[in-house]
């Protein structure tokens, strides 16, 4: 919080009103179930972007970013919200905006606001909803709007779907709107309903490695995927009476296989309905304790991706296989996919000779050092009190 308010005071020459903090997250398990309808687990991690912010007289809005130096201060005026190419990464502020403006709000003030992110852009860990769930938050006390975090998780979802461009589902935006401090989410992306499930990290830590292969969803085939499954609904639909390819089960692709001839469509609709199982599976290995069944079961989901769904790449295929021959009890990429990173179940006591091994095993394959992260779980974005 020193720092952001430093960085505050350095840009806007007076103190800030407010601090804040959104968190990244991690999904644990639900690779692309949550827009088809599915079971997701997911939780909100240490990293995350801090903000300060105060309020302005006028309605401009000015936007400084530590992590975006050579752009200055942005600025925008509440009464010009459209995207704008020439915004860059402010456009998620813009939408925001655009979204509680157009939905009837009354937000005529502006704010002045600087931002420090330690979360990698492209790194998987949705560094774009917790900007989105960050300005909802500021806004929401600002204007006292009342939202709740369920609201504030779908509004952001339809800034990033519509004014954004990407199809992505709601776990994200969800997640970092509603997590909470040593849980991860059971969520049903379909219905919104969700249980907070307690997770000891003592015998076991999770452990990120960036792939530091960064793309905008937008511009990969994460939107042919989401195109793709909605094909595949389509079709199934003419045969059964359901809402999302997640309604079905493991039994159910053995009744229906045979009406999809896309051999593509194929493999998403396996992949789909047995990560769906997966994901329960996963959260009762947790209630349970089993981090060595946990493990397994990433390690199974994480072939699924690769294989069926066709999301993962060579370097993070590359980086689960170093993990488990480093003593990873699981390894699989998480994130939307073609980039990002890993998640790795590492037993506690062997940590140090884990993260040894593994960075001996990297350098060796890429001639650099590896970006390596113990997350911890924490709560969702919040308003930081002195």
């Amino acid at each position: 919080m020193k720092a952001i308010l430093n960085i505050f005071k350095n840009q806007f020459h007076t103190n800030a009103y407010e601090t804040y903090v959104s968190p990244g997250r991690v999904n644990i398990i639900g690779g692309h179930t949550d827009y088809n309808g599915g079971h997701v687990l997911p939780f909100c991690i240490d990293q995350g972007i801090t903000a300060a912010v105060s309020y302005r007289l006028d309605s401009e809005i000015h936007v400084y970013s530590d992590n975006f130096k050579d752009l200055g201060i942005l600025v925008f005026d509440v009464t010009n919200t459209e995207y704008e190419e020439s915004r860059d990464f402010v456009n998620y502020v813009s939408g925001m905006y655009h979204e509680l403006i157009s939905r009837g709000y009354s937000i005529d003030k502006g704010i002045n606001i600087a931002l420090s992110s330690d979360l990698p852009v492209g790194g998987g860990l949705s560094s774009s909803a917790s900007l989105l769930v960050l300005i909802a938050n500021i806004l929401n006390d600002q204007f006292d709007l009342g939202l709740s975090g369920i609201e504030i998780a779908a509004i952001s979802k339809k800034v990033e779907n519509q004014y954004i461009g990407v199809a992505c589902g709601i776990m994200d935006q969800f997640i970092i709107a509603n997590g909470k401090k040593d849980h991860v989410m059971f969520l049903n992306a379909a219905t919104l309903e969700y249980e907070l499930i307690p997770i000891e990290l003592t015998e076991y830590v999770f452990v990120l490695v960036n792939s530091n292969i960064t793309r905008k969803l937008s511009e990969s085939k994460y939107n042919v995927r989401q195109r793709e499954t909605q094909d595949l609904l389509h079709i199934l639909q003419e045969h059964i009476d359901i809402d999302y390819v997640c309604d079905l089960t493991p039994e159910d692709y053995e009744k229906y296989e045979s009406v999809i001839q896309q051999e593509n469509l194929k493999k998403r609709f396996r992949h789909l309905v047995d990560e769906n199982a997966r994901v329960i599976d996963a959260k009762n290995a947790i209630l349970a304790n089993d981090f060595v069944l946990l493990g397994s079961i990433l390690n199974e989901a994480h072939r699924s991706v690769r294989d069926l769904y066709e999301v993962s790449s060579e370097v993070l295929d590359e980086l689960v296989l170093l993990a488990l021959e480093a003593g990873s009890v699981g390894s699989k990429m998480i994130g939307g996919g073609f980039g990002g990173s890993t998640l790795n179940v590492i037993k506690r006591s062997e940590l140090d000779s884990f993260l040894s091994q593994f960075r001996t095993l990297y350098q060796i394959k890429y001639q650099k050092e590896p970006i390596i992260h113990i997350v911890s779980v924490e709560d969702s974005t919040r308003r930081i009190h002195d």
